[in-house]
């Protein structure tokens, strides 16, 4: 609770502070029961505690009865509407997830569980959670089945943004399985029905949040080749962003209204910052494992977008917003799959520069550590392209799990038996697949591979002869 005094001393730091940029339509005077004044935006009322927020964003708390009368009574009114509006949202999600809290007070964690989302990721600067919903019986959200619903979290675990993507090229109509069984099918859709699917989702979704929040507004969302025209609905700190990509998909973001006013842009992480990062997630074990740790995971799911969830995790780790769906459209992935990583890589390459970052490509043949030791030395893992098929995954399995007891002779000698065995058959040439390098034995000549599938394979350790056997000679790597 805050004090005559306290307030006071608000009241002059906002006179001190009194460049900062005003929201004229989020912000309004607020007069304590003296009669003193500050300018704030009102985010919540727990009880009889109101939270405020300044113009220069810092928040505070006060009793309501230590403000004037009117206020009392505006923020009495504006709690009961949040309130109402909040239940309308909550039904037509058919989700408790939102109490009528200002966007940034919201625990990402919290809202995860009310999604009924897993968690995707827990890296030191990348938390998400991802539930492919479509496998949910009875799962819908604003009167439509959405295919994947992901939450991504800040550093300090609030709520970054929600993404939720309906009726899309890569899930609609696929019979392909997760992770390695994705290699097994690849049902691709009828353009027609998805068409009919993605129109449908489209009209549902806009008519239910038009019943709640009223008309949208149009404006253009995002950076660079994926930057794209979207209908905006504001409410209480949060804006809904709906997309229909012809052809592709039909997606619903929330987001605060502070990156929906900014159009989707982010800050730039200078060099220096990005490097140390970098540098600080390299661990050196006494086994003679130097590794990259804190990659963020993302789960591709049924859909053959190894290369867009790939290239998220890369972008995601070097400090740039990405997403696979979006990487999709831009690289023209297939619907059954197959995406062609030059292509994708130069259409992406000015949002890399515009963050300050460069990339570079490798063909290498035969590959070796020294190919990219390097890299990982500095902390940047590095895109691999290989024929991911199953001999090479059930050797990936074998060896990562036998590996731990470093004086098992015995299965060590099993281990090479096999190595030697898959190099004299004939080199693959098919389920192609793109990967990434994110480790190094020198001394074991084993490499680590992280492959977009979900925690189970975020690391596994590959002897580098079956690794130089499934490679198809490519590397790719975003620098600082």
């Amino acid at each position: 609770m805050t004090s005559k005094s306290s307030l006071g001393l608000i009241i002059f730091l906002i006179c001190f502070l009194g460049n900062q940029i005003c929201f004229a339509s989020e912000y309004r005077s607020f007069h304590s029961s003296t009669n003193q004044k500050i300018i704030a935006k009102f985010e919540n009322l727990d009880g009889q505690i109101v939270t405020l927020r300044r113009e220069d964003q810092k928040v505070f708390q006060i009793s309501i009865n230590k403000l004037s009368t009117e206020d009392q009574k505006w923020i009495n009114h504006f709690a009961a509407k949040t309130s109402e509006t909040a239940k309308r949202i909550n039904q037509a999600t058919g989700l408790n997830w939102t109490s009528g809290k200002f966007f940034s007070e919201l625990r990402a964690e919290e809202i995860a569980k009310a999604f009924g989302l897993p968690l995707e990721s827990r890296a030191k600067n990348h938390l998400s959670w991802r539930l492919y919903a479509s496998f949910e019986k009875g799962y819908t959200l604003f009167g439509a089945m959405p295919y994947s619903v992901a939450l991504y979290a800040d550093r300090e675990k609030k709520l970054e943004s929600i993404s939720i993507v309906f009726a899309n090229k890569g899930d609609y109509g696929s019979t392909a399985g997760f992770a390695t069984d994705h290699f097994q099918s690849k049902g691709i859709p009828e353009p027609s029905s998805l068409d009919t699917a993605m129109n449908y989702d489209e009209e549902t979704v806009s008519k239910a949040i038009n019943s709640i929040l009223g008309e949208s507004s149009k404006q253009r969302f995002g950076e660079g080749k994926s930057r794209r025209n979207v209908q905006r609905w504001d409410w209480n700190g949060h804006a809904f962003l709906l997309c229909k990509q012809e052809n592709e998909y039909v997606s619903l973001s929330v987001v605060s209204t502070e990156m929906a006013d900014s159009k989707g842009k982010t800050d730039k992480v200078d060099d220096n910052t990005m490097k140390q990062q970098l540098m600080e997630t390299v661990l050196r074990k006494e086994n003679g494992d130097v590794i990259i740790s804190e990659i963020p995971m993302v789960n591709q799911g049924p859909k053959g977008y190894c290369a867009p969830a790939t290239f998220e995790r890369l972008m995601r780790t070097m400090g740039i917003q990405a997403d696979m769906y979006l990487l999709a459209m831009v690289g023209e992935t297939q619907a059954g799959g197959g995406t062609s990583v030059g292509h994708l890589l130069e259409n992406i390459k000015s949002s890399i520069y515009n963050k300050g970052r460069r990339t570079k490509e490798l063909e290498v043949d035969p590959l070796k550590i020294s190919d990219f030791k390097k890299y990982i030395d500095q902390g940047i893992p590095v895109m691999w392209t290989m024929c991911s098929i199953a001999d090479y995954n059930h050797l990936a399995d074998e060896n990562t799990k036998g590996r731990r007891d470093e004086n098992d002779k015995e299965f060590r000698k099993i281990m090479d038996s096999k190595v030697s065995r898959i190099r004299l058959s004939p080199k693959p040439e098919d389920n192609y697949h793109i990967c990434m390098i994110i480790g190094y034995n020198e001394k074991t000549g084993e490499i680590a591979v992280s492959d977009s599938w979900g925690e189970a394979f975020a690391e596994r350790w590959v002897p580098l002869p079956v690794a130089d056997w499934a490679s198809l000679g490519k590397l790719f790597m975003v620098l600082p």
